[in-house]
C-alpha cells in the first residue's frame, strides 16, 4: 500500500540475478527456452518499507546484505524482478564512486549532464554552477576530463551535484568515506541543513555511531531480506551486537581517520580519590578518567565524549562536553580532558571505557577507541544488585 505522506514506499521488492558458468551457457539459455542452463541467486526477497515525507531513515546490513541492489532500484538504475516501487519527488543520489559520470567529459560538462538528466534548465544550471563550483572546490580541475580526478575529486564534484540541484530526496550511500576528514564534515553540515528544511534521506552506511545520531528511524537489511526495522537505537544496538558475535569488523572509517591525522588519542587512565592511576575503584569513591590527545590539524568546536560499559556489553553512560555546554581545548599541541564522577555509584564489577572526539555537530568522528580502557569496582559489603545503586528509602504504612 502506497501512503500520501511517503515520499518513499518499496513494497514487496525482490531482485533475482540468472548466473552462468560461462558464455556458451547464456548462448545455450537464449536457444534453449525450455531447459536452465544458470543457477539464481536472489539480492533482494520480498523488501518492503516506507520512508515518510521529510524523514531520515538509515540503511545497515554488512556487505553482501543488499543495500547497492535496492539503492539502485529505487534510484532508477535498476530494475526489479517483482514488486512495486513509488517515488514522490525528484531524487539525487550519490552512490558508487563517479556512477553517472562520462569519464571522458569534463567535470561541469558531467555537472550540466547531471542537472539535465534531473530535468532542470541550461538557465538553471547557470544559476547553480557556481555554488556547486564553490562547493566542490577542485579548482581548475573543473574543465578537465574527469577520468583524470583522483577518488577524493570524483567524490566532491558528486556530492555538490546531488545536494545543489534542489533535490526532495537525497540518497548518500557509503562513497562519502572516500573524501578527507574535512570534506565529510563539510558534507554533514550540508545534509543537517538539508533535513532542517525538511527533505527525506536515504542514508547507508557502516558507521553505526552516525546512523544513531543523524537517522530518525533504521532499516537492517540481512540476506536480502528486511530483518528489523523501526527505532534507532535499539535496532543499531542489536546490529553492534550481531556484528560483533561474528567478529565481523569494519574498520573503513577509523582507517580513514588514522590516514588524516586530524586527533589522535594518545591514552585513556583511570585514576582514584588520591590521584592514583589504577584499576581498582571502591565503590562510593571518587573516579577521575583522563583522556590524552594531540590535535594535529586546525578544528573548531571540538567535543569530547566518554562511556562506560559493563562486561555484559551494557551502555551504563555516555557523556560528552556538548550535553554539559563545556568547551575544551581545540588548539594544535597535545591536551588532556578530565572527567570526574563523584561518589561512584556503580556496583562490584568490571567496566570498559570508549572514548571519542567528534565534530562540532557530533556525528562525525575524529578519533575513537573501543574499551581503551578498564576499572574494577569493589565493596566491602553486599550492597544491592544490578548496575547501580539508588539512593533510596523505605517506608511502612
Amino acid at each position: 500500500m502506497y501512503y500520501n505522506n511517503s515520499s518513499i514506499s518499496v513494497q514487496n521488492i525482490s531482485k533475482v540475478y540468472k548466473m552462468y558458468n560461462s558464455p556458451q551457457d547464456r548462448l545455450k539459455q537464449f536457444i534453449f527456452k525450455n531447459r536452465a542452463y544458470h543457477k539464481e541467486f536472489s539480492a533482494l526477497k520480498n523488501v518492503s518499507f516506507e520512508v515518510k515525507n521529510g524523514k531520515t531513515v538509515g540503511i545497515i546490513g554488512k556487505n553482501g546484505s543488499g543495500k547497492s541492489t535496492l539503492l539502485q532500484i529505487i534510484t532508477g538504475t535498476l530494475k526489479p524482478s517483482s514488486g512495486t516501487l513509488n517515488i514522490k519527488g525528484r531524487i539525487a543520489a550519490l552512490l558508487e564512486l563517479g556512477s553517472g559520470f562520462n569519464p571522458e567529459f569534463t567535470g561541469r560538462e558531467n555537472v550540466y549532464l547531471n542537472g539535465s538528466i534531473m530535468g532542470l534548465t541550461r538557465k538553471e544550471m547557470n544559476e547553480r554552477m557556481q555554488t556547486i563550483e564553490d562547493f566542490a572546490e577542485i579548482g581548475e580541475f573543473i574543465d578537465q576530463p574527469v577520468k583524470l580526478y583522483s577518488s577524493g575529486m570524483y567524490v566532491r564534484l558528486a556530492f555538490a551535484c546531488a545536494v545543489n540541484v534542489d533535490p526532495d530526496i537525497l540518497i548518500v550511500d557509503e562513497a562519502l568515506a572516500v573524501g578527507d576528514m574535512q570534506f565529510q564534515l563539510k558534507c554533514m553540515d550540508k545534509m543537517r541543513k538539508f533535513k532542517e528544511s525538511g527533505k527525506t534521506i536515504l542514508f547507508v552506511s557502516h558507521d553505526t555511531y552516525s546512523v544513531k545520531n543523524f537517522c530518525d528511524e533504521v532499516v537492517w537489511l540481512k540476506d536480502g531480506e528486511v530483518y528489523r526495522q523501526g527505532d534507532v537505537l535499539a535496532i543499531t544496538n542489536e546490529y553492534e551486537d550481531f556484528m560483533k558475535s561474528k567478529i565481523v569488523e569494519d574498520t573503513s572509517v577509523e582507517e580513514q581517520q588514522e590516514k588524516d591525522m586530524t586527533l589522535t588519542i594518545d591514552s585513556v587512565n583511570v585514576k582514584n580519590s588520591e590521584n592514583v592511576k589504577t584499576k581498582d575503584i571502591y565503590f562510593g569513591e571518587n573516579l577521575k578518567i583522563e583522556v590524552n590527545y594531540t590535535i594535529h590539524k586546525k578544528i573548531d568546536h571540538l567535543i569530547g565524549g566518554i562511556a562506560i560499559i559493563d562486561q555484559r556489553d551494557t551502555y551504563v553512560c555516555g557523556l560528552n562536553t556538548k550535553l554539559d555546554e563545556f568547551s575544551i581545548n581545540d588548539t594544535l599541541g597535545s591536551h588532556q580532558l578530565i572527567c570526574n564522577y563523584e561518589n561512584l555509584s556503580l556496583l562490584p564489577g568490571t567496566y570498559h571505557i570508549d572514548a571519542g572526539f567528534f565534530e562540532k555537530s557530533g556525528l562525525a568522528r575524529y578519533a575513537y577507541k573501543n574499551k581503551v580502557a578498564s576499572f574494577s569496582v569493589h565493596s566491602d559489603q553486599y550492597i544491592a544488585e544490578g548496575i547501580s545503586y539508588l539512593k533510596h528509602t523505605w517506608e511502612m504504612r
